[in-house]
């Protein structure tokens, strides 16, 4: 469980930066990534698998999601300024050839 507060921590802490670094859409990715794995080993181990624990996860993941829907303008903004440097840098390339 600690693991999965940690990246839960460095994901709220990205969110929350006055400016989103060029890197925010890959590092957005790897944390949430990370964290969707973290939760599959937590579920998968049944064995030390409690009630309260799955419950924890469960309001966990709600509170991610709220705290992504709250964000959701600056992120798309940000996806959207990331995908049209690429297609820019796409193209000057093809000219270069």
């Amino acid at each position: 469980m600690q693991e999965l507060a940690k990246l839960e921590q460095h994901i709220k802490a990205l969110l929350e930066l006055e400016e989103y670094p060029d890197d925010f859409p890959e590092q957005l990715e790897q944390l949430v990534a990370a964290r969707h794995e973290r939760v599959k080993l937590i579920l998968a181990d049944r064995d030390k698998l409690s009630r309260e624990t799955f419950e924890d996860v469960q309001q966990r993941t709600r509170n991610l999601k709220v705290l992504l829907e709250q964000n959701k303008a600056r992120i798309r903004q940000k996806l959207l300024t990331a995908k049209q440097g690429k297609k820019s840098v796409s193209v000057y390339q093809m000219y270069q050839k």
